[in-house]
């Protein structure tokens, strides 16, 4: 983020603090409840979203050697993405030119290429057959014809995205704002290539994919849902919002803050003094605090409009090589994940039940959650149905 802007959003934050107010948009927003629960809906947003739209997959650091890999198959199509012997990162189906079988599952190190696991194939990390066991029963089957599908891929600012239909390639400038280059510059800035994984948690909650991003989007649950917990670090009711084309940086402000009202405008900096909350069009919700970096994403399960996958990839600026380090980071991830495990998906959770009941056709967006408005707004333009 660039100094001016650091500066800048402080002004900004202090400006509604005095005021007591908030940014607020012209007008309340009604989100129809099918958005939620329609299983038409979810299959639009399916085919649409995750299937058409570059997805966030990972930071640069999680594949830092050559045969690095990771997998995924939560946007319904299974992904292979592994680092090759000159730096670069390739995304593939994760499916064998054979039969169909998968090369590897989760993470890890393959140290001279991806072997089939069923019959051997063995392919390269830029995707190439190289060994057919038996190719005199493969009479015709040219091996560099039969490499690994490829999908979309760029490593941009520490971070890589993945289109998981093959042949759609992307621009990820554009998707992250065009001309518009505030975002970008602020994640170029966080250098997130140095960052460390430090930890990650999986749950299957029982909620649309949408209502787990939705919880980052608005402070004005912050004293009612977590009054022992975040709530008395951050204001409550009390967002800043900026928007990126389909995108948006959301800061919420800690009560810290204040302590720079007696230092010098040009010392001040926003980002230790509040969360900064990004949401990354479709499914990612990357929390920048003000010692490490949250990075949360949501997947729906096909057909199931009330559940979803939600992945949390917590990054640590420095390695935790000593037990002393490791205690820390323990305690902030555990304050972090308690947060939401205990009080936001319980209470998300309730929502959905609410929700699929029938009770209510439409949720009522206040004023006070532009960046809740924009995210469904984003969505429903995005597949047809604003």
């Amino acid at each position: 983020m660039k100094r001016e802007t650091r500066i800048d959003m402080v002004e900004r934050a202090f400006e509604l603090l005095d005021n007591k107010d908030t940014t607020r948009v012209d007008d309340i927003y009604l989100s129809p409840v099918a958005s939620y629960t329609c299983k038409d809906w979810l299959a639009l947003e399916e085919d649409i979203l995750f299937k058409n739209y570059p997805l966030l997959a990972a930071f640069s650091c999680d594949l830092p050697k050559a045969g690095d890999f990771i997998t995924n198959d939560d946007a319904g199509v299974p992904l292979l993405i592994v680092r090759d012997k000159e730096g670069g990162i390739n995304a593939f189906y994760n499916t064998c030119r054979h039969r169909g079988a998968k090369l590897a599952n989760g993470c890890g190190r393959a140290q001279t290429g991806l072997t089939c696991p069923y019959h051997a194939w063995t392919y390269d990390f830029t995707g190439d057959l190289k060994v057919l066991p038996d190719q005199v029963s493969f009479p015709g089957v040219d091996k560099a014809e039969h490499g690994l599908v490829k999908l979309p891929v760029i490593e941009k600012y520490g971070m890589i995205w993945v289109c998981p239909t093959a042949g759609k390639d992307f621009d990820i400038d554009i998707q992250l704002g065009g001309l518009d280059k505030g975002l970008i510059e602020d994640l170029q800035s966080y250098q997130f290539e140095d960052y460390h994984p430090y930890a990650q948690r999986r749950l299957h909650c029982k909620m649309n994919w949408k209502l787990m991003l939705d919880t980052f989007l608005e402070p004005y649950h912050f004293a009612p849902l977590h009054p022992t917990t975040v709530g008395p670090l951050l204001y409550h009711n009390l967002c800043l919002l900026d928007t990126y084309g389909q995108n948006l940086r959301e800061a919420v402000i800690r009560k810290s803050i204040e302590k720079l009202r007696d230092q010098p405008k040009e010392s001040w900096d926003i980002v230790p003094d509040s969360a900064l909350v990004y949401l990354l069009f479709p499914n990612a919700g990357l929390v920048m605090q003000r010692d490490h970096v949250e990075l949360w994403r949501s997947y729906p399960i096909p057909g199931k409009p009330n559940e979803c996958i939600v992945q949390m990839d917590y990054y640590i600026p420095e390695p935790a090589e000593t037990q002393s380090a490791k205690d820390h980071w323990e305690r902030n991830m555990d304050l972090a994940v308690r947060t939401v495990l205990e009080e936001d998906i319980p209470g998300v959770e309730g929502i959905q039940i609410g929700l699929s009941s029938g009770a209510i056709s439409h949720s009522t967006f206040g004023r006070n959650e532009p960046a809740l408005i924009h995210f469904q707004r984003e969505v429903a333009k995005a597949i047809g149905r604003a």
